[in-house]
Order: C-alpha cells, then sequence, then structure tokens
C-alpha cells in the first residue's frame, strides 16, 4: 500500500513538504501542491483520516449549509465547493434548510457538537437568534453568496447583484427599450431588494417613467415567472421589455409567453439572471446576467482552507472579533457578466 514516504520518494521532496501540501499550507507552491495532487491520484493513496484527525486535533469535515438543494443555482454551488475541498482531503457535511430558519439554527448547533474544521453558508434569513448563534462559533466561517452583517466579522464571496442589474437593464435600453418590467425575488432577501434596487436606479438614471404596475416580486420558481408575466401583460401590456431576476422567472416568463403567442424576441424581449444550464437550450437561449457558479464556490472553499490553515498555524478567526478586523481575510466580490443569447432584440 502506498504512503506519504512513496509519494515523497516519487516527487524528489520530503515527507513535510508532501504533508503541508496535502494540507494546503501557504508556503508551498502552487505548482509543489499541482504536483502532489497529481502523484496522490496516480498512486492512489489515501490517507489514514483517523490517525491524521488525531494527530493535528482535526475532523477534516467541512460543514456546507445552503438554503435549497432542489434550486439548479445553488446545486451547482455546492458541487464547485465540495470538488474543491475533496482535492484537499476534506469531507464535506451539507446542510439543506430549506429556506427554514429553524433547519439553519439546527445545522449550526450540530457544526459546533461535531466539531467542523470550518462552515460555508449560505443562510436564507439572518435573524437575531442565528446571528447570535453563528457568532458563539470558534472556527473558521466564510458566507457564500451572501453578505456578512455587521455584527459579524466574516468574510464573504459574492457577486455584484446591484451592478449586475444595472448592466441588464442599461443592456435592454441601450437595444432601444424604454418600457420594460421587472419580475422579482422575495423584497427581503438581500439579492432580491439589490436587483429591484438596481432596476429602479438605472430607470431613474435614464429618465424613464416607470410605475408599480411595471413590477412583481415575490417568488424564485418557473411557476412564479408564469404568474407575473401574466400580471405585468394585464397590467401593463405596452411593455416591450422584461428583466427577470433570476433565470427561472425568466423561463417561466417565456412559457406564457410562447403559451399566449407572444413571440420573443420580436414582440417582447427577456433578460434573466444566473445564467443556469436550461438557459443555453435551444428552445430556451435566454440572454441573462452570469454568476460564475464554479468560481465563486471554488473561491469560497479556498478562502476557508487559507482560514483552516491560519488557524492551525495559531492565528485565530472567530466569528465576533470585529474589534481585531486585521485578522480578517478579505472579502471577495465577483462581477457577473453578460450572456447574449436570442431573447433580446433592438426596439423597431
Amino acid at each position: 500500500m502506498t504512503n506519504i514516504k512513496d509519494i515523497a520518494k516519487h516527487l524528489g521532496v520530503s515527507v513535510s513538504t508532501v504533508s503541508r501540501a496535502i494540507n494546503n499550507h501557504s508556503d508551498v507552491s502552487k505548482e509543489t501542491k499541482r504536483q502532489v495532487m497529481e502523484a496522490i491520484r496516480e498512486f492512489n493513496y489515501r490517507p489514514n483520516a483517523i490517525a491524521k484527525g488525531l494527530i493535528q486535533k482535526k475532523t477534516f469535515t467541512i460543514g456546507l449549509l445552503i438554503p435549497d438543494i432542489s434550486d439548479p443555482f445553488f446545486s451547482a454551488l455546492a458541487n464547485a465547493v465540495e470538488e474543491m475541498l475533496f482535492e484537499y482531503g476534506y469531507q464535506v457535511v451539507y446542510g439543506n434548510a430549506n429556506r427554514n430558519p429553524d433547519k439553519e439554527k439546527q445545522f449550526i448547533a450540530n457544526a459546533i457538537s461535531r466539531q467542523f474544521d470550518g462552515l460555508i453558508i449560505t443562510p436564507d434569513s439572518l435573524d437575531p437568534e442565528l446571528i447570535h448563534l453563528i457568532s458563539e462559533l470558534q472556527m473558521p466561517v466564510v458566507f457564500l453568496r451572501r453578505r456578512t452583517p455587521k455584527e459579524l466579522s466574516i468574510p464573504f464571496v459574492d457577486v455584484d447583484h446591484y451592478q449586475a442589474a444595472c448592466t441588464a437593464v442599461n443592456y435592454l435600453i441601450e437595444l432601444g427599450h424604454k418600457q420594460i418590467g421587472f419580475i422579482g425575488m422575495p423584497e427581503k432577501s438581500f439579492t432580491g431588494s439589490e436587483r429591484l434596487r438596481g432596476f429602479k436606479d438605472t430607470m431613474n438614471k435614464h429618465r424613464i417613467v416607470w410605475g408599480t404596475d411595471d413590477i412583481v416580486v415575490g417568488g424564485r420558481t418557473i411557476e412564479h415567472g408564469r404568474d407575473a408575466m401574466d400580471k405585468l401583460h394585464r397590467r401593463s401590456p405596452e411593455l416591450t421589455a422584461i428583466f427577470a431576476a433570476n433565470d427561472l422567472l425568466g423561463i417561466g416568463a417565456l412559457e406564457w409567453l410562447a403559451v399566449n403567442r407572444i413571440s420573443v424576441p420580436e414582440e417582447i424581449s427577456i433578460i434573466g439572471f444566473d445564467n443556469l444550464e436550461y438557459a443555453d437550450l435551444h428552445w430556451i437561449q435566454l440572454t441573462t446576467m452570469e454568476q460564475p457558479r464554479v468560481e465563486m464556490g471554488n473561491r469560497a472553499a479556498r478562502l476557508l482552507l487559507d482560514m483552516i490553515n491560519d488557524k492551525d498555524n495559531s492565528k485565530e478567526f472567530t466569528a465576533h472579533n470585529i474589534e481585531d478586523s486585521s485578522v480578517v481575510p478579505p472579502s471577495e466580490l465577483i462581477e457577473a457578466r453578460l450572456i447574449e443569447r436570442k431573447s433580446c432584440r433592438p426596439l423597431g
């Protein structure tokens, strides 16, 4: 059976270097880490996790809290996190909250009792009780696709939802559209409110008149998109373009328009947000703002691994240590990218 000494001998490096590469220590070069990982796969080397954990006082387990595993956006995001952590010998324990605050709190409590090495979390709502529970954690934590509340000292990885919404609406305006409707997610969510704010601010910036009849919010699914498009068309039949705050809403709008024989983009243009795989299907071809899910998941995993390694080197991270911001790694804000397909066209 292959052991760590065999890997070191094969690469011509020390056992310590191989060990530090496996554990993603910052003093090992990316090239050396890559070579070690390739050798591990080639020799089918599997570290003894129990012995390793006892020596390093680690469980090599990461908790990943997501709001809804059935949402294709979050399932792809979770897969990216898991793939990256797997490369460094970590097991991921999922917490699918189904947008239930009680399940979120239970998962955080379990993370403490099970002694996870770290957490990557996407809470659906951050009430005072959950914030307090997170603040009691004595382990590295990263927020993913959520911003950190001011009470906590935790880095986040997210996209700039506001700026992406501005880009989407500007794109429609540049195509000549002025009568633009908005289909949005629940306003209580940060992402939903930011995308709505981007819509309103961009319309106001261009001095384009809009009213409450041009906005329908409150859902996330294809069904919500169908219902919202029906409401918008009855309220404002003169609309020539729609900005849907996620792709599922946009696809629902496309379906309603197809059933009612309103052609896209000839009669109305639609732009979404996320760039789900569905958006690129031949009969959908939805123009959208891309959230780079693989990049986001990879960055969150790498950020957490760096924090775990810093913790091993006696640099302590606690979620409530907001007085000493120097120990908190910087958050990462990623720019969304416009993906042009066939659901939008110039007006006239």
